[in-house]
């Protein structure tokens, strides 16, 4: 009888105990999270959803709608490549700079059809831009081909990759880590779990065992870097596709984007971050110019037309906002008006 009672307390004690750290966590969660305040991100009742917005995609997998093929007599079809900013993280399908940019070429000429198709993939490189450009170009027959670059796309994996972050989270300590921010996200509990995680790798960033994501970009910058060659391959890859079509020179419109999601980005006098952004945007703009693309950045825009806006989509995501997707609409709308329809 002791022994059975000594069992129930003990049981009681752990489901106390147990039920007091449930309560703090959601309550941490509760009290403190940002995502109580923002509309949800994630997969929701079996759709995805990006902060608010369900994303339907068409039926070759993009987050498009569905277009003729083959293409109908008379329409300017433009084929858009790019990442997650092309995708349009945070938005609706009517904010992205491509939808912006059909509706402003179908007002301006009532004589012509315009069709600009997003074929931008989330979290996808350059040089997996040039594989769908390669695989859909025959479906698609597009008249004009343009490339939304962001400053990771030289990177093949995602934008914080290094050889030795990998090797962190698939060590013992890390594996742990990573199973139970796993387990605290499936639980509801998004923001404790992101903490836990940041707070990892930010110790082991600041000791030297693994490289900020900014060191490890870097070395994709390097030109003789094995990255840096194959993204120099993949729009040369492009450049040639759209010479095989006999189209237009492709355009490369640098995406600028800010630097913090929660404060304003001064592009006219720039800080340190927002400094070694630029050098690598130029970079990467130089080198597609030199290629032969139709190259340009947003940087006299948003000093311009963004001064003191936050760039970002909000606190906890910093993909370009819909202001900065106007911009980004407004300068390829001009770019193409100017540089290609209206030249003899």
């Amino acid at each position: 009888m002791k022994e059975m009672s000594m069992t129930k307390k003990i049981l009681c004690i752990i489901l106390i105990n147990s039920a007091s750290i449930m309560l703090i966590l959601y309550g941490f969660e509760f009290f403190f999270s940002p995502y109580s305040d923002l509309p949800v991100n994630g997969y929701v009742k079996g759709e995805r959803c990006t902060w608010g917005h369900v994303v339907k995609n068409n039926k070759y997998g993009f987050r498009e709608r569905n277009f003729e093929t083959p293409k109908p007599e008379g329409v300017y079809r433009i084929m858009v490549l790019g990442d997650s900013l092309t995708w349009g993280a945070g938005l609706a399908i009517e904010e992205r700079y491509t939808a912006l940019t059909e509706n402003m070429l179908n007002q301006a000429f009532d004589d012509r059809r315009f069709e600009v198709l997003n074929f931008g993939i989330a979290g996808g490189p350059t040089v997996k831009e040039r594989d769908i450009l390669l695989k859909f170009k025959n479906i698609v027959q597009p008249d004009l081909i343009v490339v939304g670059f962001c400053l990771n796309d030289p990177q093949p994996k995602e934008q914080n990759y290094s050889v030795e972050r990998d090797q962190l989270r698939k060590s013992p300590t890390g594996s742990v880590i990573h199973i139970i921010t796993d387990l605290m996200r499936r639980a509801k509990l998004s923001y404790l779990s992101g903490l836990i995680s940041d707070a990892f790798y930010s110790f082991a960033e600041k000791n030297g065992s693994i490289p900020t994501w900014r060191d490890a970009i870097a070395r994709t910058y390097n030109p003789q870097s094995a990255e840096w060659q194959e993204f120099i391959s993949a729009l040369e890859t492009i450049k040639n596709t759209s010479d095989e079509l006999s189209l237009s020179a492709p355009i490369f419109a640098i995406l600028n984007q800010g630097t913090f999601p929660d404060r304003p980005t001064d592009y006219s006098n720039p800080d340190e971050y927002l400094t070694q952004y630029l050098e690598w945007y130029h970079q990467a703009e130089k080198a597609a110019q030199n290629i032969g693309f139709l190259s340009y950045n947003h940087e006299y825009e948003i000093i311009h037309q963004l001064k003191n806006h936050i760039l970002a989509v909000n606190i906890l995501d910093g993909h370009p906002s819909a202001g900065l997707n106007r911009i980004y609409a407004e300068k390829l709308f001009s770019v193409i008006t100017e540089k290609i329809i209206q030249q003899p």
